[in-house]
């Protein structure tokens, strides 16, 4: 048997899965000036983690 392997959902059907919450905010000039703050001041490639901090402390619920 096979599966499709994506399917599209409906933004209520996304809203039943993620318990309601179908609205997040994100802060481009948080992510722009923390990544922007690591080239600057840190070593001139950022690493995935300091990408992956810096786009977590960009969204807020």
């Amino acid at each position: 048997m096979q599966g499709t392997l994506f399917t599209e959902v409906s933004a209520q059907e996304s809203a039943l899965v993620n318990g309601g919450v179908n609205d997040f905010r994100f802060n481009l000039d948080a992510y722009l000036f923390i990544l922007g703050a690591g080239v600057v001041f840190g070593v001139p490639t950022l690493t995935a983690e300091e990408t992956n901090f810096a786009f977590q402390r960009a969204i807020s619920l």
